[in-house]
């Protein structure tokens, strides 16, 4: 059986809650329907999480942490055994090493995790605020930090402005044989 992609998965709820806020009554139903099961699955993978540390320590959690998909849930439970401003970073060595010479630009600004945006600083230059380097960012980051709803990009300050060194030109020297 194929894994199901995390990011499809939401987008599935969020129409269907979507479908349900036509009707109002529905739509009440359908978030408690939604919250209970959220409170009873959260419960058993806390439980999961526990049992593994007890059996196996963190490396077990961690490993099962490695997982897309067993990452997502953890993280919907607020359960990562990794902290949410470590997984950004990592994803953004991640979208470095991808990116090659053109992720030198890319740095973490901050992580604002009340609203589950991630902010990154582009320099200026080098294609770094091209929307393939974006798109890699972005990608990256939903990897590895599914809970975060969206990359904020902003342009970093220009660095100086570089100076042609060359030779100084001739000085006006009498031509030879003048």
């Amino acid at each position: 059986m194929a894994s199901p992609d995390p990011g499809a998965v939401a987008e599935q709820i969020a129409a269907l809650l979507d479908e349900l806020s036509a009707q109002p009554a529905a739509r009440e139903i359908g978030d408690d329907l939604v919250r209970v099961l959220m409170e009873f699955y959260g419960a058993g993978l806390e439980r999961v999480v526990a049992i593994a540390r007890l059996g196996a320590g963190d490396a077990l959690v961690h490993r099962l942490a490695a997982d897309p998909l067993v990452a997502a849930l953890l993280a919907l439970h607020d359960l990562h055994p990794v902290e949410l401003t470590d997984r950004v970073g990592h994803a953004l060595d991640t979208a470095r090493r991808r990116l090659g010479s053109h992720g030198s630009g890319v740095a973490l600004d901050r992580v604002d995790a009340h609203t589950g945006t991630v902010h990154v600083v582009l320099a200026a230059g080098c294609g770094a605020s091209s929307e393939t380097v974006r798109d890699v960012v972005r990608t990256a980051v939903a990897e590895l930090a599914p809970e975060i709803a969206a990359v904020e990009f902003s342009a970093g300050e220009p660095g100086p402005a570089l100076l042609q060194i060359g030779l100084r030109p001739p000085e006006n020297t009498p031509a030879a044989g003048a």
